[in-house]
């Protein structure tokens, strides 16, 4: 019926899609026992049917779920589990002489674990082992039609009715919550760079776009720092990418320690980082910088315990009616030129000039 399993679902994965289906096969199969037994026992049916539906209703949970948690394949023995289920739906609307709201009540709820565990390939496979199963049924119990449902077997359908759809409601009703919490942290992983733990140039750029374009009463209060690692080819010349990632990694870390929520802060080349102050003024953010600054001379790196790095910054404030990041960035990037030529591990700041001594 099934080809060999092929490679296994990622552990986690796997684990959660058994356990949902472990749920929801004990939840349906013990609601379906109310309906098929109601049936039967008006049927009169003899003995071993009531073993064989004891069997189904209250011990194929348990064996399905350890069937598909110990198979190198889970999701595969799983949607196998399904097509049982679906040959034996079979066998019970054959039993039941065909009862016409147990038969479609049972397969529909059929179709609804098939589309949930393979979509509509499964379906068309579950629908046919349920036919199959039928025309088998028929062959030895022979056809005995009985398709009237009286009132009682009406009430034993309803609790099958009500709590089977609300199970899959909440089962999917989770799945979704579990892929928008996955989506956040994939759209996280996507805009993070992954050596500093900063914005990559993208995002940070959209996220200053964003800033610019954000509708206020009044210029606001803002800082652009453009802060770039010194010498920062010699680092990676000397003492290897290993002790260069690590500068990366260790700055950035500096930058996160002096930021607030309101900042955004980026990691805007190789060895250029980007930094806004919101709410800061021009002096208020050369105090900021002056204290990246001296964290990053003051860093000992663990790869190379001789490496003293500078960085040099250059300070921009926001201007009345500017709304053009590329103008900020562009006097932001010509004061921090400004501090490389001042001898570096240097502050330089448009219409405000501070130099500092280098340690």
């Amino acid at each position: 019926m099934a080809s060999p399993p092929p490679k296994s679902a990622p552990h986690t994965y796997t684990l959660r899609f058994v356990a949902g289906a472990h749920f929801l096969r004990t939840l349906g199969l013990a609601l379906g026992f109310l309906v098929v037994a109601t049936v039967l026992h008006r049927n009169g049916a003899p003995g071993p049917v009531w073993i064989l539906l004891l069997l189904h209703g209250f011990a194929w949970p348990h064996l399905a779920r350890a069937l598909a948690q110990y198979n190198e394949d889970p999701v595969w023995a799983e949607r196998r589990n399904v097509l049982v289920d679906a040959f034996l739906c079979g066998v019970w609307i054959v039993l039941m002489g065909f009862n016409l709201l147990p038969s479609v009540l049972l397969t529909t709820m059929l179709a609804m674990n098939c589309i949930g565990a393979g979509g509509g390939r499964l379906l068309s496979k579950g629908l046919f082992a349920e036919a199959m199963a039928g025309l088998l049924t028929v062959a030895i119990w022979g056809f005995r039609p009985a398709p009237v449902t009286d009132a009682l077997e009406l009430l034993a359908c309803l609790p099958l009715l009500v709590a089977c759809p609300l199970a899959v409601s909440w089962v999917a009703w989770r799945l979704t919550k579990r892929v928008r919490h996955q989506n956040r942290v994939l759209a996280r992983v996507g805009s993070i760079d992954g050596l500093s733990e900063l914005l990559n140039r993208t995002h940070w750029t959209e996220a200053v776009v964003g800033l610019l374009d954000y509708p206020l009463n009044e210029s606001p209060a803002a800082s652009l720092l453009m802060l770039d690692i010194d010498n920062f080819k010699h680092v990676n010349d000397h003492y290897g990418h290993i002790v260069g990632d690590e500068v990366i990694a260790r700055i950035g870390q500096i930058i996160r320690r002096n930021m607030r929520d309101s900042d955004i802060a980026g990691r805007y080349g190789g060895d250029e980082f980007a930094i806004v102050l919101n709410g800061l003024d021009l002096q208020s953010a050369a105090n900021v910088a002056e204290r990246i600054r001296t964290s990053v001379h003051m860093a000992a790196f663990e790869h190379a315990g001789d490496l003293r790095c500078t960085v040099s910054i250059g300070i921009a404030s926001l201007q009345p009616g500017m709304r053009n990041a590329r103008e900020w960035i562009r006097q932001a990037d010509a004061a921090l030129y400004k501090a490389k030529l001042l001898g570096r591990d240097q502050l330089f700041a448009a219409n405000w000039a501070r130099e500092t001594a280098t340690v």
